[in-house]
């Protein structure tokens, strides 16, 4: 296959040698050459080899602009990028997620342009992938679609979280979990975003401040119950958070650890949220220390 690749790559560069491209090609020579180059990257793609399959993509984006069809160079351009991405050649794969966003932008197609931005927040990273998250959270918005733009809203106040800005994430968290309340269909999808709100707010501790912290966590759990009647005492979320903060008001680390470990037992933690508690764990055993 990948023979048949070169040959296909080999027959579109040697039509176009001899001539200038701006004065001799016809559109329907582009196309052709466009077609070879095309097919080549799909022979390139089922040896695996991405990166010799982004570049006749690339190739053939070239030969889309020179028969002026923005359609197909937007077209061939995200083909490269995608195979760019599986080359692992990111920072390729994000300069030409970039320029298709920008004919996505100008040609106003919304949902196509907050698709892009979110593959680029998945090749980005640092604080980059929030501001790719948030685009295409403004896209859907502006496309009514509610859902999607708070699906990548979560998205956000997780990657706040992960990269450690607390309380950016218990912000967000709470402003969700209080704009799905108002929606009849989503609001059971409250409890759990107050619960991140609690978490990220747990993650804020310091050894220093560990009474004044976990009382005002206290008014904040109370608040978000008289919220979301959901957020009950039968729920694992409640029952884990209540556990908490009874801990940390009697100065007790084996009671913290117990309540976190009989959650893990029936809903198992993932990375961030064992990060955040550990952090007032952690917030918990310095004070003790400090206090000896």
């Amino acid at each position: 296959m990948e023979s048949k690749a070169e040959q296909l790559m080999a027959e579109a560069e040697k039509s176009l040698k001899g001539f200038s491209l701006a004065k001799y090609f016809s559109g329907d020579k582009y196309e052709k050459a466009r077609d070879k180059f095309t097919q080549a990257a799909t022979q390139y793609k089922a040896c695996n080899n991405y990166a010799k399959a982004a570049k006749a993509y690339g190739r053939a984006a070239d030969m889309s602009r020179a028969s002026k069809n923005d359609v197909d160079v937007t077209t061939d351009l995200e083909d490269a990028a995608r195979c760019y991405v599986k080359a692992n050649d990111t920072k390729t794969a994000a300069d030409l997620y970039a320029q298709v966003l920008e004919q996505y932008e100008k040609g106003q197609m919304h949902i196509k342009a907050a698709k892009t931005c979110v593959s680029l927040s998945e090749i980005t990273e640092g604080a980059a992938p929030i501001k790719w998250l948030e685009k295409a959270s403004t896209y859907y918005r502006m496309q009514g679609s509610r859902a999607s733009a708070d699906e990548l809203r979560q998205k956000v106040a997780e990657a706040k979280a992960r990269l450690g800005d607390y309380k950016g994430a218990r912000e967000l968290y709470e402003l969700l979990a209080r704009d799905t309340l108002n929606d009849a269909v989503l609001r059971s999808a409250a409890r759990k975003l107050f619960f991140m709100a609690l978490l990220t707010q747990l993650a804020t501790f310091t050894k220093e401040n560990v009474m004044e912290d976990v009382a005002e966590l206290r008014e904040r759990f109370e608040e978000y119950q008289e919220l979301d009647p959901q957020f009950d005492h039968l729920t694992r979320e409640h029952m884990l958070v209540k556990a908490v903060i009874e801990a940390m008001e009697e100065e007790s680390v084996e009671k913290m650890e117990a309540a976190v470990m009989d959650y893990d037992k029936i809903c198992v933690l993932d990375d961030l949220k064992e990060k955040m508690l550990l952090r007032a764990k952690q917030a918990l055993v310095g004070r003790l220390h400090d206090l000896r």
